[in-house]
């Protein structure tokens, strides 16, 4: 952050590797193939809020737009200051912007947060297009061109560029180098990426055909600016960042829409360890979307986050109208057709929640699993603290201990030669070593073994759940409990 003109990330007409066989098949090579009209092509603001930015990666963001975008494609770039207070982002900055052509600098009169900082740009725009960066990307070039072509071709398509890591030590273009992958969500409404599935690859005409995407991650996308408005733009009624995108994804798709990621733009994105917004309202705005978007499957929302039933959200009568008002499909049909991938519990009653063992009273089955790691996590127990999250667990009708809180799912199973509970990933095909049968007296016994589970001493103040030969011992007994009261 020393102030200097940004230096460039990567080389003029740089390209990151696509390593995998079917990106190999939409390298560089074929997405240059296209040719675009470019008199035709609907022009775009590209809107950029910003809050307490560094300086070296905001001007970075605006020379990259500047730099890649074709000038004939390129309206405006619109700088929503939303109220930042550091001193570099005042006088400084509107001096460095004031030399530079097309971009715009607007600054709000109080903290917005970022939906109403990004409604403040879109509501001045001139252009055609809307497209919506964060404060700390790199655009690639001819980034800008298939976003723009495929509105173009549909006006009620949305469409998200590939985004590409740059590392946030060194400030590395990594690229990406895998396929792109689409968003989705677990049932706690928190985002998740996801290998592009099967039947989305056949319905794909070309590698370069767009990918269909149930989410999106929020941050980078183009709209048109008339179909933004007609869906409704942002919920006003959420406040700072979070969850806005969910529910802006869901409003897409079950109001007529289509999600979209582009595989020929690419634009390079610095993942902060600590974003500028807060999240503290996070939790308020992802129970407005629940309320609003997702029908009688909001349940399995509030089965897994308790807090969330409690939490105020305001009114959210206008949003409703407005989903009345375009006829938009129902959440179940979201489901079925937008993300079949996704399971949808069971959550039968009596038989999902925290399970609490009748000896210990106060302990309960937990998991907490690392970061994109399934295999071989050991179930513990622990204080049952009735949270949901890492104690949620449902019991379904194939016999399985199911944790579908987070993405991947995974079901308790008993590990190659030991006596100890794990968590392996779920299949559509129950492996024999993951089938509990929870009896009515509350023992639960794993089929395979014919075994107990046990909650058992490991230490002087903790437990664990292990098999052990069945008795009557209330501490092979165990119940759900959905949440504390």
């Amino acid at each position: 952050d020393s102030g200097k003109s940004p230096r460039r990330l990567f080389p003029r007409g740089y390209r990151p590797v696509l390593g995998s066989p079917f990106l190999k098949l939409c390298s560089f090579y074929r997405c240059r193939e296209q040719k675009y009209d470019y008199d035709n092509l609907p022009k775009t603001s590209v809107v950029i809020a910003f809050y307490n930015e560094a300086w070296s990666t905001l001007l970075r963001t605006v020379y990259s737009v500047l730099e890649t975008s074709p000038d004939i494609l390129l309206e405006e770039v619109i700088l929503v200051d939303d109220y930042s207070d550091r001193e570099h982002l005042k006088e400084r900055l509107a001096s460095e912007l004031s030399g530079l052509p097309k971009v715009r600098l607007i600054r709000a009169s109080k903290r917005e947060g970022l939906v109403r900082a990004r409604l403040l740009g879109a509501s001045v725009a001139r252009g055609d297009v809307l497209t919506f960066l964060d404060c700390h990307c790199e655009c690639h070039e001819g980034w800008l061109e298939p976003l723009l072509q495929r509105i173009h071709e549909e006006e009620s398509a949305v469409v998200c560029p590939v985004i590409d890591v740059i590392d946030w030590n060194t400030f590395e273009y990594l690229g990406n180098a895998w396929e792109p992958q689409i968003g989705g969500f677990d049932w706690r409404l928190v985002f998740t990426w996801h290998a592009v599935p099967e039947r989305e690859r056949k319905r794909m005409r070309s590698p370069v055909d767009v990918i269909r995407s149930p989410t999106m991650a929020g941050g980078l996308f183009s709209v048109s600016k008339r179909y933004f408005e007609y869906l409704g733009s942002y919920d006003t009624g959420m406040e700072v960042w979070g969850g806005e995108n969910l529910e802006f994804s869901f409003r897409i798709w079950q109001c007529g829409g289509t999600l979209e990621i582009h595989p020929c733009s690419h634009v390079g994105h610095v993942f902060p360890k600590q974003a500028p917004y807060s999240r503290s309202k996070a939790l308020a705005n992802s129970v407005r979307a629940a309320e609003v978007w997702m029908d009688e499957f909001k349940e399995l929302y509030y089965h897994r986050n308790p807090r969330a039933r409690l939490e105020p959200f305001g009114d959210v009568t206008e949003r409703r109208e407005l989903r009345a008002k375009l006829q938009c499909k129902d959440f179940r049909w979201f489901l079925d057709t937008v993300y079949p991938e996704l399971s949808v519990p069971e959550d039968r009653p009596g038989f999902f929640g925290m399970l609490q063992n009748k000896g210990l009273k106060d302990y309960c089955f937990d998991y907490n699993p690392d970061e994109n790691q399934v295999e071989e996590n050991q179930v513990i127990l622990y204080f049952c603290h009735g949270m949901g999250q890492n104690q949620f667990f449902e019991y379904t009708s194939q016999k399985e201990i199911r944790y579908n809180t987070r993405q991947p799912e995974a079901c308790t199973a008993v590990e190659a030669g030991k006596d100890t509970l794990v968590m392996h990933p779920c299949s559509d095909t129950t492996p024999e070593d993951q089938k509990f049968i929870l009896q009515e007296d509350g023992s639960l016994v794993h089929e395979q073994s014919k075994k107990c589970v046990q909650a058992t001493r490991r230490s002087s103040d903790s437990f664990v759940p292990l098999l052990r030969d069945c008795t009557n011992s209330d501490y092979q007994k165990w119940f759900f409990k959905e949440r504390m009261s």
